[in-house]
């Protein structure tokens, strides 16, 4: 990508790598994980043509989320401004502006 001057690329992280979720320890240490990694790539590939981001969408209606205990979700999505998941149709919306060349900064 760096040769060529241009590239997307996107870390799909979670509000849960920013706040934590009780009950979820390993997801959230790797999901902060993915967003200081995502800081670093940004620094270093600044000014090449390729863009780092990662999303940190809140609770998305996903299978995962499926098989959590209602009062696991509710816990998260009390926190949701929205007072709701996200759906996949939702968060794909998202993930296209930012790959997309429109999303160049």
């Amino acid at each position: 990508m760096v040769i060529h001057g241009y590239g997307r690329l996107l870390h799909i992280a979670s509000i849960a790598g920013k706040e934590g979720n009780a009950g979820m320890m390993a997801y959230s240490a790797s999901k902060a994980a993915v967003i200081g990694m995502t800081k670093v790539q940004g620094k270093e590939l600044a000014g090449t043509g390729v863009t780092v981001n990662a999303i940190a969408p809140a609770v998305i209606e996903t299978p995962m989320v499926e098989v959590l205990p209602d009062q696991q979700v509710k816990y998260m999505t009390d926190k949701i401004p929205m007072g709701r998941c996200g759906s996949l149709e939702e968060l794909v919306v998202m993930v296209e502006f930012i790959i997309s060349p429109s999303c160049s900064f």
